[in-house]
This record gives structure tokens, sequence and C-alpha cells, in this order.
């Protein structure tokens, strides 16, 4: 894991950490899920070096070691969107592959539906694709950790894990 490399991008403002293994042509961008960091694709980011790609996973804004948004009201997978077409731009990236598991599924469905140029394919582990409706969410139980990615609770994070 030694040859993993990091390194940090200003974003709109926003400082994201990025890890990244590899020099392939060919690069896959793994996003991690709630409440994960990039080092849970640390496994799969030396196999995907390993096998002649360039891998590439980002701390998404908020969590592990990268800035939180400026105004935690506003933000939205949008944002998770645009940091991973910034990060692919600061690269000199064209086209990637899109791996996202969990919370991170969501943004790689979007990026793949808002910028077709950009992507080469896409996996998604544990969330199927659904069209968005903003009442999808409204029976889930007050408090579902779903609703908690812009929450900053530590002493709840503590209890409960």
């Amino acid at each position: 894991m030694d040859q993993i490399q990091h390194t940090y991008i200003d974003v709109r403002g926003v400082n994201l950490h990025v890890a990244e293994i590899g020099t392939g042509s060919s690069v896959v961008v793994f996003l991690h899920g709630f409440p994960e960091i990039w080092y849970s694709w640390r496994h799969q980011m030396i196999a995907i070096a390993d096998a002649g790609y360039r891998a590439i996973a980002p701390d998404l804004r908020g969590y592990g070691l990268s800035e939180h948004h400026p105004e935690r009201e506003k933000a939205s997978f949008n944002d998770f969107v645009e940091d991973t077409l910034a990060i692919l731009d600061s690269f000199h990236i064209d086209k990637a592959f899109l791996v996202g598991k969990d919370f991170g599924s969501w943004p790689v469905y979007l990026l793949s539906l808002l910028h077709p140029t950009r992507i080469l394919g896409v996996v998604s582990l544990g969330v199927p694709f659904f069209v968005p409706r903003p009442e999808r969410y409204r029976d889930l139980p007050e408090g579902f950790y779903i609703f908690r990615w812009k929450v900053i609770d530590f002493p709840m994070a503590k209890r409960q894990f």
C-alpha cells in the first residue's frame, strides 16, 4: 500500500484529498460509500493498478481528509459530480470508468447521465439505478442513516458505532 500516492486538489474553494496508483492510460475512479473514505478501495486500487490501469479514489467532500462544503445546508449530490469532474480535469483525464459503492453510486449515476462523453463505463455496488423522485424517501423513519450525510455530530457517531 506504500505505492498509493496522496495529493490535494482545490475544487471550487474546497481542498479534496485524492489517493491514486498506477500509470495506465485507462482510468478507474472509485467513489466510496457512507460513512467511508478512499481507504475502502485500497485493495481494489492496487489490483487495478497491477492490471495496467490508473486508479483514483477521492475522499468525497466532507469525508476523510477532504474539507467540508463551505455551506453545508446547500450541499447536494451535484457537488460530488462536479468534484469528480474537476478531479478528472485536474489530472487531464478525458474519460474514465466509474465505480461507486452505496452512497458513491448515486454520483456515479448522475455523472454518467449528465456527462456521458466523459464516461467509459459504470459499476455500482449495492444501489440499483432509479429515476430520481423527491418523495422516494418520505416513508423512511426520521434519522435513517441515508439522511445523515450532511450531519456533523461526532458524539452521535460515537454512540452508534
